[in-house]
């Protein structure tokens, strides 16, 4: 128990020293930047060498013992940290390098050859990493695991043995075939509406998000995207089967709000005898009618696997459409109306409400790329 309580705050200041480390290295490298342009604009004196020299050594003495820290974390993630270090105490090196004064009197430390040599071990490091999971894969979690491993190694060195290689491989076993299905209806009120005059758009639709996910050539997540023709064709059985359902579907009759103002202006009548304008108020009183068209309903998207049956997705995406239209009437003097409000008088009464057809498009488009990121997640590994 002695032990326990002995190591705790230990931890506790490792964990600190390497949580606030970023902040710390870059507020250092803030203020040292700062020091030096004073000294390359205005010269060294001593209140200004014993601030760089203050600076720096304190910098890397935090920075030396961070790296000593990161030392006892897990590899791989370790080296993240470790570099970052370096990096930034190699960055404050060639900063003081640039002022010939500085470099003699502050002796900075070079760390290139330590980055060199620690970025050859974190890229061996995750190579061995990534080897561990591709070689004894079970899912496609542990061929994630394997590729970003692989992507890592080859971030520290460049072409980094066959990291590419191996990236490519672990993909293509990862991808997986889905089945974009027809759009379906789960409302028997819905067949009373016709709605086969919406079919031949369904097919567009169920075309267009196959093709907005990337289809067979889809390269942004380790999936491809088909119809049922294209899947049969292939004679490929799909590994996902995605089901989209319009439920709750209502389309409202129109409402018809009502709503008047009155306007007044003075026009010039005449003159009086003294050649002064004479004026009159004249009143018209406007009445306007609001004409509205909502509808509502929600897409269910369902994105089962079929080897287990279980289902990866099951969202609700709610849709809405308002559609809004006034027209009006005035009595009274026409003279006291201004343009907007002969714009509305001027409206169709009669103008034509949108179809349902062209209702559902809307709210399709309400609904679309929110639809399209729902499956692409759903299917990413």
């Amino acid at each position: 128990m002695r032990r326990i309580l002995f190591f705790l705050p230990v931890l506790l200041l490792l964990l600190a020293a390497c949580s606030g480390s970023k902040n710390s290295t870059r507020s250092d490298e803030k203020d040292l930047a700062s020091l030096m342009k004073r000294l390359n604009k205005k010269g060294p004196s001593p209140a200004l060498m014993a601030d760089l020299q203050e600076v720096y050594t304190g910098a890397l003495q935090k920075g030396t013992t961070r790296i000593g820290n990161y030392q006892y974390e897990p590899a791989p993630g370790k080296w993240d940290g470790m570099l970052r270090e370096m990096e930034a105490l190699q960055r404050m090196y060639e900063t003081i390098s640039l002022n010939a004064y500085a470099l003699r009197q502050l002796k900075p430390v070079t760390y290139s050859q330590q980055i060199r040599s620690t970025r050859d071990t974190a890229a061996a490091d995750y190579y061995t990493y990534g080897q561990q999971y591709f070689r004894n894969y079970k899912n496609r979690q542990d061929l994630k695991e394997a590729y970003y491993s692989f992507d890592k190694a080859a971030s520290y060195v460049p072409n980094y043995k066959d990291t590419r290689q191996l990236m490519q491989e672990a993909w293509e076993l990862a991808i997986v075939h889905v089945l974009i299905n027809r759009i379906q209806y789960d409302d028997f009120g819905v067949n009373t509406w016709n709605m086969g005059f919406y079919n031949n758009q369904d097919l567009q639709l169920q075309d267009r998000i196959i093709f907005d996910l990337g289809g067979r050539s889809n390269k942004s997540i380790p999936a491809r995207f088909y119809n049922e023709y294209d899947l049969q064709r292939e004679r490929r059985a799909p590994d996902y089967v995605t089901d989209l359902v319009w439920r709750n579907l209502r389309f409202d009759q129109p409402i018809d709000r009502q709503r008047q103002y009155q306007r007044s202006k003075q026009i010039e009548t005449g003159k009086d005898t003294a050649g002064k304008p004479v004026y009159q108020t004249v009143y018209a009183t406007v009445y306007i009618t609001q004409r509205e068209l909502t509808a509502t309903g929600e897409m269910n998207v369902i994105i089962t696997e079929v080897a287990t049956r279980n289902q990866l997705a099951w969202d609700r995406l709610p849709a809405n459409y308002r559609f809004n239209y006034e027209f009006a009437r005035y009595t009274g003097d026409q003279r006291a109306l201004d343009n907007n409000d002969w714009s509305i008088i001027n409206n169709n009464r009669n103008q034509q409400l949108p179809r349902r057809e062209e209702v559902m498009s809307e709210m399709v488009r309400d609904i679309y790329q929110n639809l399209l990121g729902r499956i692409r997640n759903a299917v990413d590994w």
